[in-house]
């Protein structure tokens, strides 16, 4: 499937192909999509336990997400946001986007749950996430003068695939002898 862009779309962006694969969705959070879109960037290929744990210090405000993406054109850019100690460099502790996060990754874990027996939830590894824009509310706001200028409630769509990799040894070893 492909994006339409500026448009919200239904179901899912990527298709869906792998034997140990579970989906979750969420759509039409309240969230900042500037902040969804650092945070799936940042917890991309991560262990699912791995990436809870990380949004956990995220709202704590123990560890910042990066914030690498640039909002304005031109030369050097402008990330919006101060930089944190050490080596990571610009960054910022999204709290509501990360506990909706959190959410959703658990979902996709309960899924696994449901559907694999044989699987631990928290051995599966986030093979996609992504954030894209949701529905968007328009309002008027009446001004001075018979005047008025838009006020507009923009959501955000969430996604996430959850893959297991499994360990293969014991059949290797046996077939190489």
């Amino acid at each position: 499937m492909s994006r339409r862009l500026g448009r919200s779309q239904n179901g899912y962006t990527q298709l869906l192909e792998g034997s140990n694969l579970v989906t979750a969705r969420a759509v039409n959070l309240d969230c900042h999509h500037k902040h969804c879109y650092h945070i799936a960037k940042a917890i991309r290929g991560m262990n699912a336990e791995v990436a809870i744990d990380y949004l956990e210090d995220v709202v704590a405000k123990k560890r910042a997400i990066p914030y690498q993406r640039r909002s304005r054109k031109g030369r050097g850019g402008n990330t919006m946001a101060g930089h944190r100690k050490g080596k990571m460099g610009p960054g910022k502790f999204p709290n509501k986007a990360s506990r909706e996060f959190i959410k959703l990754i658990s979902s996709a874990m309960d899924n696994a749950r449901q559907r694999f027996d044989d699987i631990d939830a928290e051995d599966m590894v986030i093979t996609h996430v992504a954030a894209h824009r949701g529905q968007v509310s328009r309002n008027m706001r009446p001004r001075a003068q018979g005047r008025a200028t838009p006020s507009n409630h923009y959501q955000v769509n969430l996604e996430i695939f959850l893959e297991y990799f499994g360990e293969d040894d014991e059949e290797m070893g046996e077939d190489e002898f």
